[in-house]
């Protein structure tokens, strides 16, 4: 085959694999047989040789991972919502410098993030159907390189129009595809018992990548613009893409495995010959099934007529607890995107320089992280509602710290990011944890996607809101205090949704 053109398409594809020859693969019933047939197809050629060593890697390195590999899926998630959400809270720097750069209104330039919010999560649906069709395998490292792409051509724009399309349209499609959907979509497959913590430990990385990312792009933009740093930004971005490749995977029944470890006898990760490699790997195109049939497992069912129905999109959205659900996820949102968003400029307005102000929000970040990981492990101990109670009673403190910032600004902003950071932080766990409590099923996927709309549309409308009333009243008081007066509706929402009388985890 040589090494011209030909041979690196060739590498390319083995890259992106398609699920047809994770077929093959899983139907061999040697490794080392398939290999050997691959190098001899491929020829001796060192981009051949390069092709049969990603595969070789390919092929063993669930074997080489000591302990379940769903913390592997943990570990991978962590570094891709880091880098995700790296570049979502980035905009909250970017806002105050094409602010200065062109002076735009702050409800016209709060506009931009509205647009992103809403365009995010109306690829929602599509990105939880896409996860359930081809795996995150694939549509995160596409959604990586779209989200790069993008990046780069919002360096070139100079009017709001190309803002509002660049950032507010292509870079939320990016980040729709390998942010928080497709993970809320993929991580319960791989746990049942601990669920709350493995997808709190999973996006923490919102947090660190919010410690990390903004204070960067601060310092970028003091040095060299926000042009050039977020050409830099683009560059971080496809580091999202090797990872993904290698070591993501669509859910335990893929590997041989049910969640949280169980073995499964009849799905061996290299099945035996003949007839039994076939029954093996089409049982493997059906990993959702299984999983619910052994969902009583690692959960007490309250409610089994509930927890046995097969929930499609459509039967979810005949009952009220999908519409509760709905109200809770669009008035979360409402409340922390706003503060979120305009956290950096009220600090500013309160007396802190840019740089401060930007590392305050970093500080928020980990404390984010700190909430996840604490909230989602307290949503398996004791139920999803009273967890994010306690997040949303934290967060409170935190809005109402920053709202009178100018009264303490040496002390306050610190209030903020610890207490903030540490309740928003319930979001994250169990938001999807409470919609799979309810919801969970083969098509758990596309009922998420639909509840995130909610997401995107509250957190749209909080952000641009919150704008509106500081170019009104000169000051960001009276959106804070109506965001205080959401969050605890939509607290009333999920208790009201009460997945605590379906199903709850073990202790």
């Amino acid at each position: 085959m040589g090494c011209g053109i030909c041979s690196r398409i060739s590498t390319l594809q083995v890259i992106f694999c398609t699920k047809k020859q994770d077929l093959i693969i899983r139907k061999c019933s040697d490794k080392s047989t398939y290999l050997r047939a691959e190098k001899a197809r491929l020829g001796c050629g060192i981009c051949s040789r390069i092709r049969v060593r990603i595969l070789r890697f390919r092929l063993n390195i669930e074997n080489k991972i000591p302990g379940y590999y769903g913390w592997v899926i943990v570990a991978t998630s962590f570094l891709t919502l880091g880098i995700a959400f790296g570049v979502w809270y980035s905009f909250s720097v970017l806002y105050i410098a094409i602010i200065k750069d062109f002076g735009w209104q702050r409800a016209t330039t709060a506009g931009i993030f509205s647009l992103f919010t809403i365009s995010h999560y109306l690829c929602a649906f599509l990105t939880g159907w896409l996860i359930d069709r081809f795996g995150p395998r694939l549509v995160i490292p596409f959604g990586a390189l779209w989200l790069a792409t993008a990046l780069n051509l919002l360096t070139r724009v100079h009017n709001i129009r190309d803002f509002y399309l660049i950032y507010g349209i292509l870079a939320a499609i990016g980040v729709s595809l390998i942010g928080f959907v497709p993970h809320a979509t993929f991580l319960p497959r791989w746990f049942s018992r601990r669920r709350g913590l493995a997808i709190g430990l999973a996006m923490a990385g919102v947090g660190v990548g919010m410690l990390t990312i903004p204070p960067f792009m601060q310092r970028l933009i003091s040095q060299f613009g926000w042009r050039q740093a977020y050409r830099i930004l683009a560059i971080i971005v496809l580091f999202a893409i090797p990872i993904n490749l290698f070591f993501q995977r669509r859910d335990p029944a893929q590997i041989g495995l049910q969640a949280d470890n169980r073995k499964n006898d009849s799905q061996p990760k290299i099945p035996a010959k003949t007839n039994a490699q076939t029954d093996a790997a089409a049982h493997l195109e059906q990993p959702d099934a299984n999983q619910t049939k052994h969902s009583s497992i690692d959960a007490i069912i309250i409610d089994p007529e509930w927890a046995a129905a097969n929930w499609t999109s459509l039967k979810a959205l005949k009952t009220s607890r999908f519409w509760y659900l709905a109200g809770g996820f669009f008035l979360g949102p409402f409340a922390i995107q706003g503060v979120l968003l305009h956290a950096v400029a009220g600090l500013v307005d309160g007396g802190m320089s840019a740089e401060k102000a930007a590392a305050t929000f970093g500080l928020l970040g980990i404390c984010g992280s700190v909430g996840k990981i604490t909230l989602g492990f307290f949503g398996d101990r004791w139920n999803r509602e009273t967890a994010n109670t306690v997040g949303m009673a934290a967060a409170t403190l935190g809005v109402a710290a920053l709202a009178m910032v100018k009264l303490q600004p040496h002390f306050l902003p610190f209030i903020f990011a610890i207490c903030f950071g540490f309740g928003y932080g319930a979001v994250a766990p169990l938001f999807p944890a409470i919609a799979a409590d309810i919801f969970q099923g083969e098509h758990f996927g596309r009922i998420f996607g639909l509840l995130s709309l909610n997401l995107g549309f509250g957190g749209a409308a909080g952000a641009w809101f919150a704008g509106y009333i500081f170019d009104q009243s000169g000051s960001y008081l009276t959106a804070f205090i109506v965001d205080i007066v959401v969050l605890w509706l939509s607290c009333g929402c999920f208790w009201r949704a009460a997945p605590r009388k379906i199903r709850l985890s073990r202790k």
